[in-house]
């Protein structure tokens, strides 16, 4: 194996992990749709404010509660999930196919810049909606989680556009 394949090789892999780890989660999503609706109700009901000893601020005013928004909002957020698992998968099918000599190597690094963006804007959509609601005083695991995932597409992104030598 040379040092162009193995290259190649890691850049086939991380967009297909990540595409079939986005695929669990968009089939629990699926799956279990109201409990992902009722956890983004918590978020946008600030809920968390509430448990002793409870936090009173004018943040406070940003609750919302209606339900319809709930599901409108996580709605969006699985479709971002689905669009982005589908340019991940295809960044991937690229890699592979320059592997094995069927397809252009820049092809696969457009596909691949595409899907990252795609990821990172997913996180960053996360990590501002939950920001809106300061998810950050009672859920500050959530945010490291979004900001790890915008880490993991920088990550990502560099990688993939690394030349091999």
């Amino acid at each position: 194996m040379t040092q162009l394949t193995s290259l190649l090789l890691i850049k086939a892999v991380l967009p297909s992990g990540l595409a079939l780890w986005l695929a669990i989660v968009v089939l629990n999503n699926v799956v279990a749709f109201r409990n992902g609706v009722f956890s983004i109700g918590l978020l946008m009901r600030m809920q968390f404010f509430d448990q002793e000893p409870a936090i009173r601020t004018p943040l406070l005013s940003r609750r919302v509660n209606d339900a319809l928004w709930h599901r409108a909002v996580f709605s969006f957020v699985l479709l971002s999930e689905v669009a982005t698992m589908l340019l991940l998968a295809g960044a991937a099918f690229v890699f592979f196919g320059t592997l094995l000599g069927h397809s252009d190597g820049a092809a696969a690094v457009i596909w691949a810049n595409l899907a990252f963006a795609a990821l990172i804007a997913l996180g960053l959509i996360m990590l501002l909606g939950g920001a809106w609601f300061a998810y950050y005083i009672r859920q500050d695991t959530l945010q490291i989680t979004h900001f790890i995932l915008i880490g993991l597409g920088v990550a990502g992104t560099l990688l993939v556009n690394m030349p091999a030598q």
